[in-house]
């Protein structure tokens, strides 16, 4: 590692990253609730920025030689926690609302994807990688979690400024939050960022794609929330590890 991971340095990525995306985002003069509506709106307001926060983050994660550890776990959770990803995984298939699916034009459905897929890059690697490993340099593994899975809720505040109504707004930080703890779980329980990044495009993808009248509440976020309090108890000795055996994942300098 060229440089040497610490919370300030983990911060400043989640800030700078909400700052570049949230200004893009606003200088394409979308509202967000009209971000889906057209393949023009799904280019301007998520595409592009994501695409320049992805060129961004691959830069600094090279240049200070951080992909190992944000890639993988040094040791990962073993146990019953597997079945988080498994079930999430299973729940957000059902979700996806297939009989809209199949009325999207074919170049809406292509730039969504195409957007999912960024969005589900970008987050993961910042809030399930960098600030993960950034975040492991001082503090101990439950508060990685918890840390980590604040920020990212609270990187969705930002969808006020970009015109989404203040009470949705913090329903969708809280839920950000539980999703996001069920995210750095999926992580934990595979070793594997690709995990979340799978998930987290998932999610946003049926998000994305449903209908009048669906929504992708219900059954995956019931379940993520579950599973997520279950695996943050029942499971605390397989994510956490036990005070005589911590949990450190991250390299050696």
């Amino acid at each position: 590692m060229r440089v040497k991971p610490s919370v300030p340095i983990g911060i400043g990525i989640a800030v700078v990253y909400m700052a570049v995306f949230g200004g893009l985002f606003f200088a394409s003069g979308v509202d967000y609730d009209a971000v889906a509506d057209t393949p023009e709106n799904v280019r301007n307001a998520i595409v592009i920025p994501l695409a320049v926060a992805a060129v961004l983050l691959i830069i600094v994660t090279t240049v200070f030689g951080w992909w190992r550890p944000v890639l993988r776990e040094r040791r990962r959770a073993g146990g019953w926690v597997i079945a988080v990803p498994i079930v999430i995984f299973l729940a957000l298939l059902a979700a996806l609302d297939y009989g809209n699916l199949a009325e999207l034009d074919s170049e809406l459905l292509l730039w969504i994807g195409t957007a999912v897929a960024l969005v589900g890059f970008c987050e993961e690697l910042v809030y399930r990688g960098l600030l993960v490993v950034s975040f492991r340099s001082t503090l101990a593994e439950p508060m990685v979690w918890l840390w980590s899975s604040i920020a990212f809720g609270l990187l969705h505040s930002i969808n006020f400024l970009l015109g989404q109504d203040l009470g949705p707004t913090v329903v969708q930080v809280i839920v950000t939050f539980i999703i996001g703890s069920a995210f750095y779980i999926s992580r934990r329980a595979t070793g594997l960022i690709v995990v979340p990044m799978v998930l987290h495009l998932m999610w946003d993808y049926s998000s994305f794609t449903q209908g009048d009248g669906h929504t992708i509440g219900g059954l995956p976020q019931m379940l993520g929330a579950i599973l997520v309090i279950v695996a943050l108890t029942a499971g605390r000795k397989h994510l956490f590890g036990t005070a005589d055996d911590p949990v450190d994942e991250s390299v050696d300098a």
